[in-house]
């Protein structure tokens, strides 16, 4: 019991020291103060390698992730973790890591990827040592996402992972409430305010947490909201364990007060959706009395906010009071036109007519040079950003690459579908945590639509890593055997 213990205070002050020394990384600082920071971020790194702690290894690079550090060049933790990651390996001749959780279809698809990859930056007219280090920082993404896959995961290692995403969930909703309500100034990188020169559509300010986004930060939320109901409204969390199913409820409170913080229209329209479908997927497995006392906590939220105004929902209603709801039609959503996307998807369609079909111009993790290659120079836009993942792609890779990035997503929620309606009668946590996984990115490929996580170097790998535990928890749940299953279905 007590190496647990150590283990978790052990993971916490690691994490802790890499995010306070990511921010001594940037340029402003001398170059040995630089060396110093990276050094003890990859020695951190290494440390949990070395101990054989790949399941720590994995906590530390989700959570720093979740920061913005170096997102400029492939994101500081991210080379920091592959630099320690290849003298491990390079030290350690025999490899103990397992074989990969993912299917072969994206094992293909990923290598695919990469040769696009490379072939859209020969079609781009940057110079070639911009090309190469463009190449060699996106295949460092794919390296870390292969790995991270490699990585045995048991039954508590996914309940641990949920706990610690949860907790640090809380830590940017305590970031994001300073946001908007600014209790007090911080000057450090790991607790970021806002711009205060921000510009925001009629003045309201939105949070971002520590994304720096504060569309991703909507979208995040959604995606732990997606993780945490349908354990909850099956009453599965609450049989395996009652203090993390009242987590888990805490999580999904603070989910729908982060989509509120943030302003964004998109998740707080995509929310009931997902409740309902998670209604109508577990159909007789869901606990009516969940309902009512959710329902009931949450009008009687909606008054008390009404007469004390701790948070503005109205800033949704604000927000769509130029919206034509009487002309709105499907052209117009797909256009952009209603969702103050119009400009900037007209732009997109325009860029794409100008590159070749089959690859594009290559991805840049610097933000200059993905300016400057996507955008003309920027001159034409005033947000460097096409806020769509599919239109984004094909300007980045072509038709041919956005069809094999988008068929790793789309073939792994496939399968995670299939195994769920598999196990569903067991009626067991984890068959929820898929569910939950399986929702998780349906409702993130649905919100790509106006949003595009391969944006910033830290959220795609963010997003990525979280694949990679989605194909473990499936590969987890598929070896179990028969005997387990019936064991499990004697104990409801």
């Amino acid at each position: 019991m007590q190496k647990k213990v150590d283990l978790t205070i052990g993971l916490f002050i690691k994490i802790t020291v890499q995010v306070v020394c990511g921010p001594f990384t940037f340029s402003e600082y001398p170059i040995p103060v630089i060396a110093t920071a990276l050094g003890i971020i990859l020695f951190t790194f290494f440390i949990s390698l070395q101990r054989q702690e790949y399941f720590s290894f994995l906590l530390q690079l989700l959570i720093c992730n979740h920061f913005l550090f170096g997102y400029e060049n492939g994101g500081v933790f991210n080379f920091a973790a592959s630099i320690s990651l290849i003298i491990y390996l390079f030290i350690s001749k025999n490899q103990t890591f397992v074989n990969t959780s993912l299917s072969k279809g994206c094992l293909i698809s990923i290598l695919l990827l990469g040769i696009i990859q490379g072939l859209s930056l020969f079609n781009s007219d940057s110079a070639l040592n911009l090309k190469l280090i463009a190449a060699f920082f996106f295949f460092n993404l794919l390296f870390l996402f292969y790995y991270s896959s490699k990585i045995a995961l048991s039954s508590k290692n996914f309940v641990n992972i949920f706990q610690v995403l949860g907790l640090f969930f809380i830590y940017m909703f305590i970031v994001s409430l300073n946001q908007k309500f600014i209790f007090f100034q911080s000057n450090y990188a790991f607790f970021p305010n806002l711009d205060p020169d921000a510009e925001y559509e009629l003045g309201i300010t939105r949070s971002a947490g520590t994304l720096g986004n504060f569309e991703a930060y909507a979208e995040y939320s959604v995606s732990m909201a997606a993780l945490c109901l349908p354990g909850i409204l099956s009453g599965s969390y609450f049989k395996a364990n009652r203090p993390f199913y009242y987590f888990c409820c805490l999580i999904v409170l603070l989910s729908i007060l982060s989509i509120v913080l943030s302003g964004t229209r998109s998740s707080i329209l995509l929310l009931p959706f997902l409740i309902i479908t998670i209604c109508i997927i577990l159909g007789r497995q869901l606990k009516i009395k969940t309902i009512l006392v959710s329902a009931f906590l949450i009008t009687a939220f909606v008054i008390i906010n009404n007469d004390q105004d701790f948070f503005d929902l109205n800033v949704f209603s604000q927000r769509s009071e130029s919206v034509d709801f009487q002309k709105l039609t499907l052209s117009k959503l797909l256009s952009g036109e209603e969702m103050n996307r119009g400009n900037i998807f007209a732009y997109a369609f325009k860029k794409i007519d100008r590159v070749s079909g089959l690859v594009g111009e290559g991805y840049f993790t610097n933000r200059s040079e993905y300016t400057k290659v996507h955008f003309d120079q920027g001159k034409d836009v005033s947000i460097p950003d096409y806020h769509n993942l599919y239109l984004s792609s094909i300007v980045i890779w072509g038709y041919v690459g956005t069809i094999i990035f988008i068929s790793i997503f789309i073939s792994t929620i496939i399968r995670g579908f299939k195994l769920y309606y598999k196990l569903r009668s067991n009626h067991f946590y984890l068959v929820d945590l898929l569910l939950g996984f399986n929702l998780l990115f349906t409702f993130f490929m649905i919100n790509q639509f106006k949003i595009q996580f391969i944006r910033d170097a830290n959220y795609f790998v963010l997003i990525f890593l979280l694949l990679a535990v989605y194909n473990s928890l499936m590969k987890y749940l598929s070896n179990l055997s028969n005997s387990y299953w019936m064991l499990v279905s004697t104990t409801i």
